[in-house]
């Protein structure tokens, strides 16, 4: 596969799988899906710290050094962590203290595993002040940049980042779910690309209201395309989000052919 730049010199438009829906449908392991995947010719991956085996509870310095090398071995670059514990729990007295210890941990994780991106879903208009500061000392401490997911609540998100002005806290955007809410992932990307940290590749379907492979629903790929390439705050390769799709490894072979395609037209 071919990744290129549009117009940016040095945008990043490599794509990296999600590997969740690889360990989990395909019955494989961490070791065995990046194998499958870069046999795709893919040379980059996200992780999943909610993920038995990669959650950072499972995870000793010992064993981090050796998942870094397994990703050596499989020529696989790391793009970030995903870390979508229950947004609800961020707000809970109950599980509070639970999501908030396991994206505390993930932070530190994705310090040792070469400080990437750590995305995660976020109530941002109902998050405690203390559950905000919390987060944020943690991602500056570790040199870590945070990557909100609040498509739901984007004046919030956008009021906070502002408020906040630090690289450390961007966002992230799911075009999958922008579709599904009637919303364009095109303009709200030419229109926040300042502040958005991780790019997201996903599509959707509105005649079946289910998230598809890349190419097989409403999003404009290659307009798409083009303002990822464009916005300023985007580091790293661009998610290529399988979650919730049936068959995701035919999903990312027939979306990393549609963002090619994209390049040539």
């Amino acid at each position: 596969m071919l990744h290129m730049s549009i117009i940016t010199p040095g945008s990043d438009l490599t794509l990296a799988p999600t590997i969740r829906p690889w360990v989990t449908q395909g019955r494989l392991s961490i070791k065995q899906s990046l194998t499958q995947l870069a046999k795709f010719k893919f040379h980059a991956v996200q992780l999943d710290a909610t993920l038995s085996g990669i959650r950072p509870r499972d995870l000793d310095q010992r064993s981090r050094k050796d998942l870094l090398a397994v990703l050596t071995r499989s020529s696989m670059r790391l793009a970030g962590l995903d870390c979508f514990i229950p947004r609800k729990d961020f707000i809970s007295t109950e599980n509070v203290d639970r999501a908030m210890t396991a994206a505390l941990a993930t932070i530190e994780l994705a310090a040792d595993l070469g400080r990437v991106s750590v995305s995660l879903a976020l109530p941002v208009r109902d998050l405690d002040n203390d559950v905000k500061a919390a987060l944020l000392t943690a991602a500056d401490s570790q040199g870590v940049r945070l990557a909100v997911h609040a498509e739901d609540q984007m004046d919030a998100q956008l009021a906070w980042i502002d408020e906040v002005s630090q690289p450390i806290l961007g966002m992230s955007m799911d075009p999958a779910s922008l579709i599904a809410s009637d919303d364009d992932p095109v303009t709200l990307t030419q229109k926040h690309g300042d502040h958005l940290t991780v790019g997201r590749l996903s599509d959707y379907r509105k005649d079946a209201n289910v998230r598809c492979a890349v190419g097989e629903g409403s999003l404009d790929v290659m307009s798409y395309r083009l303002m990822l390439d464009m916005a300023k705050g985007r580091r790293g390769p661009v998610v290529l989000d399988l979650r919730s799709l049936e068959y995701p490894q035919q999903a990312a072979v027939d979306g990393a052919k549609a963002w090619d395609d994209a390049l040539a037209l």
